[in-house]
């Protein structure tokens, strides 16, 4: 290809830990395309950074922490999936017939997962989903588990109840506004406590368990009863590390959850979808994760 490189980007504060210029990089390689993509700090007003951005020909961008929500408000049109997650992780320009901009924003973090879960043959057919933690991550992902609509139900335990029950409210309200509330897949929020307490049977196991919490960054467990391990036939952390292992992911195989895997193909996943929508083309993943697993051992 011999058009000029595409200008890409990533936004966050902090930034310089951010590993999509290398995946972006590596991507662009599998197809010989040439692109430039930088890392840039937003220390003021994020719409003013990533205006300044296109307005230099930017093609697309990345948005990371804390600058999701901005990045949703900034965008003209907005995905679905974006909408329910509140949160915007990519942005792409549009060229209007008056000579103008606009912007779409996706929240790709959900699809990320989804096809990282299917890419590693996880169950999820009439599966009974339990989901740790209920921050952004778990905004964020719940939409593409729910659009799969294969999946039993779905359980979201978080320390304070509230804001388990807040994510549950949210997608359930957002579906019955939009007419989709016959797809909804039964979902419940719970604290740590009533989890703990209540007895593993039948009717209350999981199949799936999705750590979406940060404590494996601590190398510290959520107080989830190994029973429920136990009784579980996958395991999935949001966080990653060169060996793909975690805390988390050993501590379910050792509960024999031989298939627990860590969340580096989400982050290419997402990554992914990015690419594709701003190129038309899927990048491969598994050459990607290998390359990536390869990169930061070397960190």
């Amino acid at each position: 290809m011999s058009e000029s490189p595409a200008l890409l980007a990533v936004f966050g504060n902090p930034i310089a830990h951010s590993l999509s210029p290398l995946i972006h990089q590596f991507f662009a390689q599998q197809e010989g395309r040439s692109i430039i993509y930088e890392k840039r700090l937003v220390e003021g007003a994020f719409a003013d950074c990533v205006r300044e951005f296109f307005a230099q020909g930017g093609v697309g961008c990345n948005v990371t922490v804390p600058c999701k929500v901005e990045a949703f408000n900034f965008a003209t049109a907005k995905t679905e999936r974006a909408r329910v997650a509140q949160a915007v992780n990519t942005l792409s320009v549009r060229h209007d017939a008056d000579g103008s901009l606009s912007y779409k924003g996706d929240n790709t973090d959900g699809f990320g997962l989804l096809t990282d879960l299917i890419r590693l043959k996880c169950p999820l057919a009439s599966a009974r989903v339990l989901i740790i933690g209920a921050g952004g991550a778990t905004r964020g992902i719940v939409p593409s588990l729910q659009f799969l609509g294969s999946i039993h139900n779905l359980t979201i335990v978080n320390r304070t109840l509230a804001k388990a029950e807040e994510i549950v409210a949210y997608i359930q309200d957002f579906y019955a506004a939009n007419h989709f509330s016959r797809m909804l897949m039964p979902m419940r929020a719970c604290d740590y406590a009533t989890l703990e307490a209540q007895k593993v049977t039948p009717d209350t196991y999981f199949d799936v368990i999705i750590n979406a919490t940060s404590l494996s960054m601590r190398e510290e467990l959520p107080p989830v009863k190994d029973e429920y391990y136990k009784r579980a036939r996958f395991a999935y952390d949001l966080f990653y590390t060169p060996q793909g292992k975690t805390v988390f992911t050993e501590h379910a195989k050792s509960l024999g959850i031989a298939n627990s895997y860590d969340g580096l193909g989400m982050l290419v996943g997402q990554a992914a979808l990015a690419y594709e929508q701003w190129f038309g083309v899927r990048p491969e993943m598994e050459p990607t994760i290998e390359y990536m697993r390869q990169v930061l051992a070397q960190r």
